[in-house]
């Protein structure tokens, strides 16, 4: 982004954009969420600015799914493209979330389904490599040689790895993952 508070507070639009690009290039009936020449770097920061017009930031950034989800599906209505969204919520409270097993295979099933996973961090627990108040996009679940659960990110167009496991049992304030797939298509079933 070329403005400061796009920069500081991009993160929801950016992650949204990159969703959008990865569907229209691989979903068919998709292909009109993207209508700009192959996304080089200039092409891709003005389908981010197009993003940012339905995703579009408050004073405490994209914080909440549904500022994500109602956007983006907008988005996609205006180009005539109808996506069906699918949310898993992390509370805060520890004592309030669902299993891991069930945020893994939310995880997993919007991957099956060939869509990155919008993930919304507002708290890093203990992990290091990732901020905290901040949306990525997991592209894939790996294990490690330990058999350690991660997850690889796309982050502002940087590839990470985090420790999806470590996140869960130490985020303190939660966060969400969304994927989106094309309404109607075979096989998918709200998962949240």
């Amino acid at each position: 982004y070329q403005d400061h508070w796009q920069r500081k507070a991009g993160c929801g639009p950016c992650t949204s954009a990159t969703i959008l690009y990865y569907l229209a290039r691989t979903h068919a009936g998709c292909e009109r969420l993207y209508g700009l020449p192959l996304a080089d770097g200039n092409q891709f920061r003005l389908f981010m600015d197009q993003i940012w017009h339905f995703v579009t930031p408050g004073r405490m950034g994209v914080n909440e799914s549904g500022m994500l989800t109602d956007g983006v599906t907008r988005f996609a209505g205006s180009r005539q493209v109808h996506l069906s969204s699918h949310v898993f919520e992390v509370p805060g409270a520890v004592s309030q979330r669902r299993s891991f097993s069930d945020f893994r295979h939310f995880i997993q099933a919007g991957l099956e389904l060939d869509s990155p996973v919008a993930f919304l961090n507002l708290s890093n627990g203990h992990l290091e490599n990732l901020d905290s108040w901040h949306w990525v996009t997991i592209t894939a679940l790996l294990q490690d040689r330990s058999g350690c659960l991660l997850a690889e990110l796309s982050d502002s167009g940087e590839k990470k790895h985090i420790d999806l496991t470590l996140w869960y049992d130490t985020t303190y304030l939660g966060g969400a993952a969304v994927y989106f797939v094309p309404a109607g298509k075979p096989g998918t079933v709200p998962v949240a």
